[in-house]
């Protein structure tokens, strides 16, 4: 791990990133609040293109590159526990 890189959690939507010719550049993007992270295309993150708008939890590498922030995912968990907690709170009113 360099000194640019940490570990983190992130916790958002899986949505899809505009094609690229280039093989290895990200497709989807877990979006935390108003920062994209660009899943790069290797390991667990090849998996998350198949889930595109699921809510999951993903732990990873995190790195700025170019302006954009890069995460090579070590594990993911889909939650949708919180898709079914908002649809809760919004039958109570």
């Amino acid at each position: 791990m360099t000194k640019m890189e940490e570990v983190k959690t992130v916790k958002g939507y899986i949505v899809p990133l505009p094609r690229s010719r280039d093989d290895m550049a990200a497709r989807v993007a877990i979006a935390e609040g108003d920062v994209e992270y660009h899943i790069v295309p290797r390991g667990a993150g090849i998996d998350l293109g198949s889930h595109l708008n699921a809510y999951v939890v993903v732990e990873g590498l995190v790195r700025e590159q170019e302006g954009s922030m890069l995460m090579q995912v070590r594990n993911y968990r889909l939650d949708d526990a919180f898709e079914h907690e908002w649809y809760d709170d919004e039958d109570e009113e």
